[in-house]
């Protein structure tokens, strides 16, 4: 027999032997009793049956690896046999090993049976863990928040509004996802209240850009009905975009941009302009030179595009920087100062010279920082 088919029979072997043992107990009833009493009443790092069974858990998360057929039939189906302090040990053991795919192997499908006391205290394990230095697998965390979002959205969503830190867009959608799989109409009626953080705004734009099954104008007066510097109007662009691009030939971002209700436009300009910075940067220097004055404009969502034109030629960044519109109430900082900065590091004898042209006052002018 081939190593590879000894390892599987021996993992599933581990977890078959681990859940059998755990539901012949349950089933003995009444008869075992006084030796379930002495089980619980022994410390938990000593060598009963406790400890027996842990071991053979710890051993199984260990092998899963690439075996995860077997391992995903035990997560799922066999952990909800487990009683709530079972499962949260198996979270807490899968979670410290330090291959993703072991780590997705052992956790998705036990996370996707955790009930609704214990998400929270799953969340705090994978949270400490990762703390700790042992980071969890995108898939873990996706799984989490997804199962979070089927049994308390509204509750988890307040959270991530509450406290966004080590969180993401991505992170909220995957909460979203969750609850539109079991109660799409209250999904959406609580995605079109205005008003929400960043991340719920990312999660409500799910639930409003599926509503819209694919149908732009639809999106689009979805979005209108939202004020115009809602976080939510403003999540739901992207998704527009995103729609809009595929929606034939040609739909490039420039050219959704200049379709899109002109009521929008403010709201699309950092979405627009994010976009056309993926791709020829000569393309997107030139559309930012024409609508770099119109409302809306935000050049702190292109830094990614100043970054590689400064790469590319930081004198001509520079230049071409200094002459594009700035409104210190509006702008956080000047859109030369990164590009003469990095200018002044590359060939510092160039940048001063050229600066030495540029007024005193001029927020780009860093002389008097060097």
């Amino acid at each position: 027999m081939k190593l590879s088919s000894v390892l599987v029979l021996a993992v599933c072997a581990g977890v078959v032997a681990f859940v059998a043992g755990h539901r012949t107990h349950q089933e003995r009833g009444p008869a075992t009793a006084p030796a379930e009493a002495r089980r619980t009443a022994a410390p938990a790092n000593s060598g009963g049956a406790h400890a027996s069974r842990d071991a053979a858990a710890v051993a199984a998360v260990r092998a899963i690896g690439k075996y995860a057929a077997c391992s995903q039939e035990f997560s799922a189906s066999n952990a909800a046999r487990l009683s709530s302090q079972e499962r949260l040990q198996l979270l807490a053991n899968g979670a410290l090993v330090g291959d993703y795919g072991n780590q997705e192997a052992m956790l998705c499908g036990l996370i996707s049976v955790l009930s609704r006391e214990e998400i929270q205290e799953a969340t705090g394990i994978l949270s400490g863990i990762q703390d700790q230095g042992n980071r969890q697998a995108p898939e873990v965390w996706k799984s989490l928040w997804q199962q979070w979002g089927r049994l308390d959205p509204e509750g988890g969503l307040a959270h991530f509004g509450a406290d966004e830190g080590g969180k993401s867009p991505v992170d909220a959608r995957n909460m979203m996802t969750g609850w539109l799989e079991t109660d799409a109409a209250g999904a959406l009626a609580w995605a079109q209240k205005p008003g929400k953080a960043p991340l719920e705004a990312a999660a409500a734009a799910l639930a409003i850009s599926q509503s819209a099954n694919g149908d732009l104008k639809q999106l689009e007066s979805a979005i209108l009905k939202f004020p115009g510097e809602d976080a939510t109007a403003k999540a739901c662009l992207d998704d527009y975009f995103d729609l809009a691009s595929l929606a034939g030939k040609d739909q490039s971002a420039a050219a959704i941009y200049e379709q899109i209700s002109p009521s929008l436009r403010p709201a699309a300009w950092p979405a627009a302009a994010k976009r056309i910075g993926y791709g020829n940067s000569a393309e997107a220097k030139a559309w930012l030179t024409e609508h770099a004055g119109d409302p809306g404009r935000n050049y702190g969502q292109i830094g990614d595009l100043f970054q590689t034109l400064t790469y590319e030629d930081p004198a001509g960044t520079a230049r071409w920087a200094v002459q594009l519109p700035y409104s210190a109430a509006t702008d956080p900082v000047h859109p030369a100062v990164m590009p003469v900065a990095n200018w002044l590091e590359r060939d510092p004898e160039a940048a001063a010279a050229w600066l030495k042209t540029q007024p005193a006052d001029v927020p780009w002018n860093l002389r008097q920082a060097r």
